[in-house]
């Protein structure tokens, strides 16, 4: 996993939090719990035998059905392992023009702080694309309005980076081409790519994906050129994606609500392995994902919604499949992990034949220092 410098990172954590509750959507959808402590079908929940508001009662919970707008761009991969994230392009903006304000403190609860790092992850992305001819040829084909129908979503999985939303492909290949930096490498009447012999950068573009990545030092095994020409292959259409091939991952896309910011974690293996869980960093310094809550799990789906301006209150779940309900702790996740540990209320459910389990928190006011 990707890991950031604890001391020039924490600002963003801290800003980001505050700005992200002008730019999201409030999660009102049928899978996502009221801050009125009821379930969506009106019931009360229970906080019998709780520990800080938590409620370990089995209410309803509903699940979505729907995938995410961005699941043609999962390409499918040799690997057993798949991570990815995503992030609207609206709060992603927010982020960015948050980036210099004063720092925050860093999350214990990785029902925040995961899809926060998720939120770096791809500002650090953007970062890398710098003054590059590949960025103007995006910015000036760009066919997503922000105000109509038609989001942008900002999407990392594969090695590869992608903004998914609708965008003048002849623009894109002409700009690309008359820029001297790029060679073609593929280019067919659905999409395209090309790299930068110089400086390693590879692109690739349909009509709904601008697509990119560059060589990465600590994995000498990855290609970038054929992981970005498999992603927009896959958008395209000329490739399977990993939903169509993965029934289990398909259910886990399908799960979890994908407004706001999304990450999902998935194994073809009856569990994960546990170098995949390790929360800890080999720099003290550094900030890193937080999954270790759910050992024994193959599948996991994490969501974060916080206000619409109106307040700075957040909503975050997590959706966690497991092979077997043997393999699902419900005690570890209740009380031996810090999930919900920053949250006014916590809500865990097993469903799906004690299959799966639901982890719902609610977070009233500002996510920084209390305020």
């Amino acid at each position: 996993m990707t890991t950031f410098d604890r001391r020039t990172t924490l600002s963003l954590v801290g800003s980001g939090m505050l700005a992200l509750a002008g730019c999201s959507e409030t999660a009102d959808d049928a899978d996502a719990g009221t801050a009125d402590g009821t379930d969506d079908d009106g019931t009360e929940e229970s906080d019998e035998g709780a520990r800080d508001g938590q409620s370990t009662a089995d209410a309803d919970v509903s699940l979505g059905t729907e995938l995410p707008s961005y699941a043609s761009v999962l390409p499918e991969t040799s690997g057993t392992g798949y991570f990815y994230g995503a992030i609207d392009v609206e709060t992603m903006a927010s982020l960015l023009e948050g980036s210099d304000a004063e720092g925050g403190d860093e999350p214990s609860d990785p029902l925040l702080g995961n899809p926060i790092l998720v939120a770096l992850y791809c500002s650090h992305a953007i970062s890398l694309l710098g003054s590059s001819p590949s960025l103007e040829a995006y910015q000036a084909n760009s066919k997503t309005n922000q105000s109509d129908d038609t989001k942008e979503t900002f999407v990392f999985a594969d090695g590869v980076y992608a903004f998914v939303g609708a965008y003048d492909f002849d623009g894109l290949t002409a700009d690309l081409e008359s820029a001297d930096a790029y060679d073609p490498e593929t280019v067919s009447g659905e999409y395209a790519t090309y790299t930068d012999p110089e400086t390693g950068e590879v692109v690739g573009v349909t009509d709904e994906v601008f697509a990119f990545s560059a060589p990465s030092g600590s994995d000498s095994d990855f290609d970038p050129v054929t992981a970005v020409e498999r992603t927009v292959a896959t958008a395209a259409g000329e490739r399977e994606p990993k939903h169509a091939v993965d029934d289990g991952f398909a259910a886990l896309l399908r799960a979890g609500a994908n407004d706001g910011i999304a990450l999902g974690l998935f194994t073809s293996n009856d569990e994960f392995a546990a170098e995949t869980l390790e929360s800890a960093a080999d720099d003290a310094d550094q900030l890193t994902f937080a999954f270790d809550a759910f050992e024994g799990a193959n599948g996991l789906h994490q969501h974060l919604s916080v206000g619409n301006g109106e307040s700075n209150d957040a909503s975050a779940r997590a959706i966690a499949t497991y092979a077997d309900a043997e393999r699902l702790d419900r005690e570890r996740l209740e009380s031996e992990s810090s999930l919900g540990a920053d949250a006014d209320s916590v809500t865990v459910a097993a469903v799906q034949d004690g299959t799966t389990a639901v982890v719902d928190a609610e977070y009233a006011g500002d996510l920084v220092d209390g305020e």
